[in-house]
C-alpha cells in the first residue's frame, strides 16, 4: 500500500506542469504528457524490478534448503530419530523464505490499475514482465554455469 500511495503522489505532481501546458493552450500538450507519462512508467518500473529479483533470491535459498539440508522422511520411524531428521531451524528457515515470497508477490497483485499522467498500468503486467526478466536472467547463468566444456 505504501508504494502505492507514492506512485499516486508521483502521478500527481505531474498535474502542475500540464495545468500550466493547458492554460496556455499549447498544441504540444500531447506530446507533452505522453513523454512525461512514459518517464514516469519507466521509472515505477525500474523501481518494482527489486520484487521479481528478491523473490528469486528467496526462490534460490528456499532450493537450497530443501536440496541439501532436508531429507526425505521414511514414512515409519523411532521418534529419537524423528528429532534429527526433522531439522526443525531449517524448517523455519524455509516457512519464513516462503512467507516472504508470497507477501512480495501478494503485495504486488493487491494493486489496481494506475494512470500515471496519461498512461495507464498495471502493476500485475508489470509483475509478470519482471518475473520473466528474471528468469530469463536466472536460467542464463545457469546454462553459462552449466555449460563450460574443457578442451
Amino acid at each position: 500500500m505504501l508504494l502505492k500511495t507514492v506512485f499516486s503522489k508521483l502521478a500527481s505532481i505531474m498535474n502542475v506542469p500540464l495545468k500550466r501546458i493547458i492554460e496556455y493552450n499549447s498544441e504540444s500538450i500531447e506530446s507533452v504528457a505522453k513523454y512525461y507519462s512514459g518517464e514516469l512508467v519507466k521509472f515505477v518500473k525500474r523501481t518494482l524490478s527489486i520484487i521479481p529479483t528478491n523473490i528469486f533470491e528467496k526462490l534460490q535459498e528456499i532450493s537450497g534448503i530443501l536440496t541439501k539440508n532436508v531429507k526425505e522422511m521414511e514414512p515409519k520411524m523411532l521418534k529419537e530419530v524423528l528429532k534429527d531428521v526433522a531439522v526443525f531451524e531449517d524448517r523455519y528457515i524455509l516457512a519464513k523464505r516462503t512467507h516472504e515470497v508470497s507477501m512480495l508477490t501478494e503485495g504486488m497483485l493487491v494493486l489496481d490499475k494506475t494512470l500515471m499522467g496519461v498512461i495507464e498500468i498495471d502493476p500485475k503486467e508489470i509483475l509478470v514482465d519482471g518475473i520473466r526478466k528474471e528468469l530469463g536472467r536466472t536460467l542464463a547463468a545457469m546454462l553459462h554455469e552449466g555449460f563450460v566444456f574443457s578442451r
